[in-house]
């Protein structure tokens, strides 16, 4: 004999049941045999294939938790995903949030499980191993030092910048001072050339005047000789002037 329930209790003994609970628990927590609350899960799909979901839902009072697996459906259906592999991610999302990992990091996750299959996965492990080895560091450490220096990098890469516009400017300067010598050393070469032409020309000039002093010298040492010979006649230069200058015009005097 099916014990009658009050609506009120029948409702909720199929919102448990729509929840997922096991019948079992239900009917401890309904109190009542596990086989009335098979009957009402039975009468209800009954009242459903009859009537409707919907309808059946407002009858038997669980018309919301109806309506929000029919919204579960469409977005099963929708994601194309079938009851059991919403489960499966369910247990999968169950799991990480027992490990401590926030759902915002499942992606990462389920992308590095992917990539433990790659070579690179191995020998980035092994890396950071010896990091942590060599460094004297924990992971956590490793990556907190990674973080700073990726926070900072935007400003070292600034300051980079900074320093090679001007060492630009320090290499346009130098090569601005090495054209300035070297048009110096092009002024000093060709000055160096004239100076060396003058002097060749200066010793020219030298040699001349040295044959011409020669001349001079020899004819110095001739009227020395004459004023000596003429010392010796009792006759100096003026008076020997003076005779020749008599002689040429044919008028001796006194």
């Amino acid at each position: 004999m099916t014990v009658r329930l009050s609506p009120q209790k029948v409702s909720k003994i199929l919102r448990n049941y729509f929840s997922g609970m096991p019948q079992c628990e239900i009917a401890k927590k309904a109190v009542v045999d596990q086989s009335t609350v098979s009957i009402y899960s039975s009468r209800f799909k009954q009242r459903a294939a009859e009537v409707g979901l919907s309808t059946a839902g407002e009858e038997f009072g669980v018309f919301n938790e109806i309506n929000a697996l029919r919204s579960l459906s469409a977005e099963l259906f929708k994601h194309n995903l079938t009851v059991e592999e919403a489960n499966q991610g369910l247990m999968i999302m169950k799991a990480f949030m027992k490990l401590g990992i926030e759902p915002e990091q499942h992606t990462t996750l389920v992308k590095l499980c992917k990539e433990v299959d790659d070579p690179g996965f191995i020998q980035a492990a092994l890396k950071l191993n010896s990091i942590e080895t060599e460094g004297n560091m924990s992971y956590e450490e490793v990556v907190s030092r990674f973080e700073k220096v990726s926070s900072e990098l935007p400003s070292t890469e600034n300051k980079l910048r900074t320093i090679q516009t001007k060492f630009k400017s320090l290499s346009d300067l130098i090569a601005e001072r090495n054209q300035e010598l070297a048009n110096l050393e092009a002024r000093l070469a060709q000055l160096q050339k004239d100076a060396k032409a003058k002097l060749a020309k200066l010793e020219q000039e030298f040699e001349n005047k040295k044959k011409e002093l020669n001349v001079k010298s020899e004819e110095v040492k001739e009227v020395a000789k004459l004023k000596a010979d003429l010392g010796k006649q009792g006759l100096d230069i003026l008076m020997l002037v003076r005779l020749a200058k008599e002689y040429s015009h044919g008028s001796p005097q006194g």
